[in-house]
């Protein structure tokens, strides 16, 4: 799945807040591919390396389980079941 790549900064929404910048970079040599998503404002980013199995995001290692256990619920998705591509 790929999210839409979006690098325009300064894109305001309707409800106020910045549209999300994303950038996207397929797998190098060990690396795994990426996704680095940026504020509208300013700089900070956040990075998101991905496989099959797990997720760093930030340097933080996980499996794709846990980080649906701690990550969904903010999100308010209510149905946790595992959703296969």
């Amino acid at each position: 799945m790929k999210l839409k790549i979006q690098k325009k900064m300064g894109t305001a929404r309707k409800n106020g807040y910045w549209d999300v910048r994303v950038s996207h970079k397929e797998s190098k040599g060990k690396k795994s591919p990426s996704y680095t998503f940026k504020c509208g404002c300013c700089s900070k980013k956040v990075e998101i390396y991905y496989d099959e199995e797990d997720l760093e995001i930030n340097g933080v290692i996980g499996s794709i389980e846990n980080w649906r256990e701690l990550l969904l619920p903010l999100l308010r998705v209510k149905n946790t079941k595992r959703i296969e591509k």
